[in-house]
């Protein structure tokens, strides 16, 4: 099973992204440690905080302007397979 790793912004309070970011490059062991769980249980949609905001740009050069959007890391399945 592939999985990639998405990074994408909302509109505060809204439901419609306004971008996603494929960040599969960074490694699911990076993006595991960033939020504290093995990788292997990355499943789900996650938010990014202030508190991963640092991190994020160190990974992957994605500054997150938090006071005017929200950020997650969307995990997704390889729909091809």
């Amino acid at each position: 099973m592939t999985v990639y790793f998405l990074v994408t912004c909302y509109p505060k309070d809204g439901d419609q992204p306004l971008s996603s970011t494929d960040v599969t490059a960074v490694g699911a062991e990076a993006w595991g440690e960033l939020l504290g769980m093995a990788p292997e249980q990355l499943a789900d949609v996650y938010p990014l905080t202030h508190q991963h905001a640092d991190r994020v740009r160190q990974l992957t050069g994605i500054a997150l302007d938090l006071e005017k959007y929200e950020y997650f890391l969307e995990p997704e399945e390889d729909p091809s397979l």
